[in-house]
């Protein structure tokens, strides 16, 4: 496939992230006050779900820099940092049925998520960047890819932190559904 086709292929997979971000939200607020977990169609499967937006935004910064061979700028560095344990552990976790591993999953999904969120706003406003980032490597705030106008590689690391952690929150309901109900 070409670089193109996967820009777009990529951009679209964040943008798909940010809906299903949101219609987490929504479900989870609509159904708050009831008796079972909103999140009900999704037990047993949110770690392996986060797990799989983990191993796929791991994948997808792994063919930007090896196969397109994109240099990651400080700030992606540090982002990678935070989702590559995430590509291994999610998955651990869930195969383990390890609910309790969601606090240091949000823990580094929280992290990764902040830093895209500066990273994303130094390309939006390049006159943030310092220079610290230019350092070594290549600038921060130059965008390598820019589909529909606004999504970026940093939007994409963004709109996967964003996933992960509603994936979590939904772990989250679930296990004190079953508590609460089971009490």
């Amino acid at each position: 496939m070409s670089f193109e086709t996967m820009k777009l292929f990529f951009a679209m997979g964040a943008i798909a992230a940010n809906l299903l971000t949101v219609a987490l939200i929504v479900i989870g607020i609509a159904g708050r006050n009831k008796d079972e977990s909103p999140f009900e169609f999704l037990r047993g499967m949110t770690l392996w779900l986060a797990g799989g937006v983990a191993i796929a935004a791991m994948a997808g910064s792994l063919y930007l820099s090896e196969v397109v061979h994109l240099i990651p700028c400080k700030l992606c560095w540090y982002q990678r940092i935070a989702m590559y344990p995430l590509a291994i552990l999610l998955p651990v976790a869930a195969w383990r049925k390890d609910n309790g591993f969601r606090l240091y999953g949000a823990v580094l999904a929280v992290i990764g998520l902040g830093i895209a969120i500066w990273h994303r706003l130094m390309q939006a406003y390049p006159s943030l960047d310092s220079g610290a980032c230019a350092a070594v490597g290549p600038p921060c705030s130059a965008p390598y890819i820019t589909e529909f106008g606004f999504v970026t590689i940093p939007y994409m690391a963004l709109s996967s932190f964003l996933l992960i952690l509603a994936l979590l929150w939904a772990n989250h309901v679930n296990s004190t559904r079953t508590v609460a109900t089971s009490a």
